[in-house]
């Protein structure tokens, strides 16, 4: 009797369930769109669902205190860390093509994200602040954003 056939059948069903059954890394509380101050104006960030392998993707957009656009970010978070690159209002990059700013991870949970330069804080399920550490010739300092989750105040 050929075993074989089952065998792998029952196999490769049992890593395709695996890969199905995978649990959302523990920073996956930033999905969703949030919404906050920073930069002496309004900040609006969206996060994507981790795919399969944990990656996240997200998109940040500032206006000025004016009302007036000032510059985008394309985001990638993954365990290693979060991939930044900036735009204009015009989508041209302030880095080089294929340069980007890196954020190495520290270490993470179910309440923070913490990156070297850069923490993700989530205060309540609707409330995080996030810290991002700024270096100048005058010296060093923290800017620090007080963001709200939009989507789940729209569904209220």
């Amino acid at each position: 009797m050929n075993l074989v056939k089952p065998l792998l059948i029952l196999f490769l069903s049992f890593i395709s369930i695996q890969a199905f059954a995978q649990e959302p890394p523990a920073y996956s509380w930033l999905s969703g769109s949030w919404t906050g101050d920073g930069f002496g104006g309004t900040s609006e960030e969206s996060w994507s669902a981790p795919s399969t392998d944990g990656t996240m993707m997200g998109m940040y957009r500032h206006h000025n205190a004016d009302g007036s656009l000032n510059f985008y970010e394309f985001l990638i978070l993954d365990e290693n860390g979060l991939r930044l690159k900036h735009f204009t209002p015009n989508l041209e990059a302030w880095e080089e093509k294929a340069d980007y700013l890196t954020f190495e991870m520290i270490q993470f949970d179910e309440k923070t994200i913490e990156l070297k330069g850069l923490k993700f804080q989530l205060i309540e399920p609707d409330s995080m602040e996030i810290y991002l550490e700024m270096k100048a010739k005058e010296g060093s300092r923290t800017e620090v954003f007080h963001m709200r989750r939009v989507d789940s105040l729209l569904n209220k």
